[in-house]
C-alpha cells in the first residue's frame, strides 16, 4: 500500500515498489516504510538524501510485553502481525505475550514521526505486573548514546568504582521524570535516531538495553533497569536499591496507551547528536514554567540572605553551625565568597566588596606564588586548603572561579572610577601565571594541586577550564595579549579533548562527584563566549553554541506531576527550567550560567537562548524563603541546594542544605539580567 496524501498535504510517498507493503513520507525527506523481510514485515526508517536505513527492524520485534516480576523482553508473535493503511496512517496489530497491541504510525505536520501504542487485555481475567513497550534495535554496535542528564556516551569519565548509569553492562532504563528532555538519542557515522516520550502519569520509562546482538532503545510503560538488572533503581549518590516500579495491572478489556515521537536524520560528528534533542524538544513540550517571583523580588530576597551572612570580612558559607560545620568563608564551588562580593559591587556597595576582596588577597597566600587557600575558619583565625583523599588539596575549579571573580570585581571598580589596590591585579596575574606554568603534558590545567603547587593528579579533566577564564581576566586587566593567546591555546586543547567530538564529555568539575557534570561544561561555554566577545571570531561563537546546547540537555523542558502529599505537590512546584546536576547527582540546583546564556543569545541573535534563560531565571524563584518558616528557613532569601524531582533521595521534596553559593548564583544572574533584557 502506498498511501494517498490527505487534502492539503504534499508529502506523497515515493518509495513504493517491490516488497514495500506501506509507505509514509514527509516534505523534509523522511521516509517510513513497511517492507517484506525474512522474518515478516519490517519497519524501515530512512531519508531520501542518505544511503541506507537509519532503523530497520521486524515489526514483531518492535513490540514487547511480559507479565510477572522481574520484567523481561518478550517480542510479539511473528505470525500475529497485521498491517493496515488508512489515509496518512499505518496501523500495525499484533499479539504480544498476554496482550494485544495496536500501533499507529504517522508523520506530524512538523516532520516528526508519531507512534501511538495501545496495549489491551483481551483475556477474560486480570493480567498483573505488566511491562510493555517499544524496542528499537540500533544498526550500530556501539553508537554514541545520550540520555539527557544521566548518560553521555556511556559516561566514560565516571569513577568505575561508583555505581552510575552505564550501558556497557546489560543496560540502563529509567523513569521518564528522571530525564530533563524525556528522550534517548543514538548517533553513529553521520546519522542519528531519537525517541521522545510524551509523559503523562503514570509515567513510562526510557533507556537502552544491551544484548549479544547490540544495543536496543527501550520505551517502556514504567519499569526500570540498572546495569542490566531489572527493578534496580539509582536512589542516591553512587547508591542503588531494589525498587520495583512501573508495573501495571490490567482488568479484562482494560488498555494502556503510550505516545512517542521518533526523529532521524544526519549529524556530524556523531557526538553532537544531543543537539538534535535540544532543537526538537521545543516542538514537543510547551510548558512555560513557573514565575513565582519577579526579578526584583529575587534580588531583594537574595540580598537579604547575603546580608545575613556578612560578618565583617566575608560571607559565612553556612548559616551558623546548624549543619555541624565550623564557621567559615569558602571561596569558589560551594562557597562563592568573592561571587557574593561581586554581587555587592553590582549593587553599588563598593566598600563591602572592597573589604571582602581585600581580606582574601591579603590572607589566602601560600608559599607558592599564585596558589591560594580556599577556606578560612573564623573561630580558628586560620586559612586552610580543601581536603581530598586525606591530603591538602587546592581545587583548580574553585581557585579558578575565585580568581575570575576577583578580576570581575577589579573591572567593576575600574568601570565605576574607584581606586583598586595594585595587590588585587597582581593576585590575578600571579594566579594566571601559576595556572599556565603547571599545565599537564596534555596542555590543560590539572584537577588541582597539592599545597606545594604540584599537580594533584595526572588525570585529564575539564575541571580547570575556569582557570582559562582567569587568564582572560589577566588579559582584560593588563592588556597584555600574551594572556589572550594563552587562553586561546588552552581552550583549544580542551576543545580537542572534549567538545570537538564529545567522545569524552565534560567531567569532574563538582568536587563531591566523579563523572560527567553540567558545571564542567559551563565554564567551557563561558570561556568560549568571552573569547568571542574579545576577538569577534565566529569560531568561538560556534564553540559556545555547542556547549550551550550540551548544557541545555540538563535543563527540564517539562514538569512532572508530584503526589499531593509531597511538598512539591502541595506547592505546585514545576521542574520546567531547572537544571539537573550530573550523571551522579540526579537532583535539581541553581548552578547555571543563566545571565551569560541570555547575553550570548542577545549578542549573537540566537533568541532561543534568551527565552530559555528567562525561563530558567524565573523557575529558580521557586523554593526561595519569603518569610520566616517558608521552605524550612527562618531568613528570607535562603533556599535549599537540592530539589528532588525524581526517585533520587526524597521525591517531591527540597532539602535545607544552604551553602552560600545558593545565594550567590541566583543573585548574580538576576542582577546581570537587568542589563541584558
Amino acid at each position: 500500500m502506498t498511501r494517498t496524501p490527505p487534502p492539503g498535504r504534499s508529502d506523497v510517498a515515493t518509495a513504493s515498489g517491490a516488497g514495500v507493503v506501506a509507505a509514509l513520507a514527509e516534505p523534509g525527506g523522511k521516509l517510513a516504510e513497511v517492507v517484506l523481510g525474512a522474518d515478516g514485515p519490517e519497519l524501515c526508517l530512512r531519508r531520501r538524501d542518505t544511503e541506507g536505513p537509519h532503523l530497520r527492524t521486524p515489526l514483531h520485534g518492535l513490540l514487547t510485553a511480559s507479565a510477572g516480576r522481574p520484567w523481561r523482553i518478550a517480542s510479539a508473535l511473528p505470525g500475529s502481525v497485521q498491517v493496515h493503511g488508512t489515509g496518512g496512517t499505518v496501523v500495525v496489530t499484533a499479539d504480544a505475550g498476554p496482550l494485544s497491541a495496536c500501533l499507529e504510525l504517522a508523520f506530524t505536520g512538523d516532520g516528526l514521526f508519531a507512534v501511538t501504542t495501545t496495549w489491551r487485555n483481551d483475556t477474560g481475567h486480570d493480567v498483573t505486573d505488566v511491562a510493555a513497550g517499544l524496542l528499537l534495535p540500533l544498526l550500530c554496535a556501539e553508537p554514541h548514546v545520550t540520555m539527557p542528564g544521566v548518560l553521555y556516551n556511556g559516561n566514560p569519565s565516571s569513577d568505575p568504582g561508583r555505581p552510575v548509569p552505564r550501558i556497557n553492562g546489560g543496560g540502563f532504563v529509567c523513569e521518564e521524570h528522571r530525564l530533563p528532555i524525556p528522550a534517548v538519542n543514538a548517533a553513529w557515522d553521520d546519522r542519528y535516531v531519537s525517541v521522545f516520550a510524551h509523559p503523562t502519569p503514570p509515567y513510562g520509562s526510557l533507556g537502552v538495553v544491551r544484548s549479544p546482538s547490540g544495543l536496543t532503545v527501550a520505551a517502556m510503560t514504567g519499569v526500570i533497569m540498572f546495569d542490566g538488572e531489572p527493578d534496580v533503581c539509582y536512589v542516591s549518590k553512587a547508591e542503588v536499591a531494589n525498587r520495583p516500579v512501573g508495573y501495571r495491572d490490567l482488568a479484562p478489556g482494560e488498555t494502556i496507551t503510550t505516545r512517542h515521537t521518533l526523529d532521524w536524520g544526519q549529524v556530524e560528528p556523531r557526538g553532537h547528536g544531543f543537539r538534535t534533542l535540544v532543537r526538537t524538544a521545543p516542538k514537543l513540550y510547551h510548558d512555560p514554567g513557573a514565575r513565582p517571583l519577579s526579578r526584583d523580588a529575587v534580588i531583594r530576597l537574595k540580598t537579604n540572605a547575603m546580608d545575613a551572612r556578612w560578618t565583617g570580612d566575608g560571607y559565612l558559607a553556612y548559616q551558623g553551625t546548624r549543619h555541624g560545620r565550623p564557621r567559615s568563608y569558602l571561596y569558589g564551588w560551594t562557597g562563592q565568597c568573592l561571587k557574593l562580593a561581586l554581587c555587592d559591587a553590582l549593587l553599588g556597595r563598593a566598600e563591602r566588596a572592597r573589604r571582602a576582596a581585600g581580606f582574601y588577597v591579603e590572607g589566602s597566600r601560600t608559599r607558592t606564588p599564585g596558589l591560594r587557600h580556599g577556606r578560612y575558619l573564623l573561630d580558628d583565625d586560620s586559612w586552610q586548603p580543601f581536603r581530598k583523599d586525606g591530603a591538602g588539596f587546592v581545587s583548580s575549579r574553585a581557585h579558578g572561579e575565585t580568581i575570575a571573580d576577583l578580576a570581575g570585581i577589579v573591572l567593576r571598580f575600574k568601570d565605576a572610577g574607584l581606586p583598586v589596590p595594585a595587590a588585587w591585579e597582581e593576585a590575578v596575574e600571579d594566579a594566571a601565571t601559576f595556572f599556565w606554568r603547571t599545565r599537564l603534558p596534555e596542555g590543560v590545567v590539572p584537577l588541582g594541586w597539592t599545597t606545594d603547587g604540584t599537580p594533584f593528579s595526572p588525570l585529564v579533566t575539564a575541571a580547570g577550564i575556569v582557570c582559562v577564564q582567569a587568564m582572560l581576566g589577566a588579559y582584560r586587566l593588563s592588556g597584555e595579549r600574551v594572556w589572550l593567546r594563552r587562553a586561546e591555546e588552552v581552550l583549544a586543547r580542551y576543545h580537542r579533548l572534549h567538545a570537538a567530538t564529545f567522545e569524552r564529555p565534560f567531567a569532574h568539575a563538582t568536587l563531591d562527584a566523579s563523572g560527567e557534570d553540567k558545571e564542567a561544561g559551563m565554564y567551557f561555554f563561558l570561556v568560549a563566549f568571552e573569547l568571542y566577545r574579545l576577538t569577534g571570531r565566529e569560531l568561538y561563537a560556534g564553540w559556545a553554541e555547542v556547549a550551550a546546547d550540551w548544557l541545555l540537555t540538563f535543563v527540564y523542558t517539562w514538569s512532572p506531576k508530584f503526589d499531593q502529599g509531597s511538598t512539591f505537590g502541595r506547592r505546585g512546584f514545576k521542574a520546567r527550567g531547572w537544571p539537573a546536576v550530573s550523571v551522579q547527582n540526579h537532583h535539581l540546583d541553581v548552578f547555571f550560567p543563566t545571565s551569560e546564556l541570555a547575553e550570548f543569545g542577545s549578542m549573537t541573535g540566537r533568541a532561543r537562548y534568551v527565552r530559555e534563560a528567562e525561563t530558567i531565571l524565573h523557575a529558580m524563584g521557586q523554593g526561595i524563603c519569603r518569610e520566616p518558616g517558608d521552605w524550612g528557613f527562618e531568613t528570607p532569601g535562603e533556599q535549599g541546594e537540592g530539589f528532588f524531582q525524581t526517585n533520587w533521595q526524597r521525591t517531591g521534596e527540597a532539602n535545607t542544605w544552604n551553602p552560600s553559593w545558593v545565594i550567590a548564583l541566583p543573585l548574580y544572574h538576576a542582577l546581570r539580567m537587568r542589563r541584558v533584557s
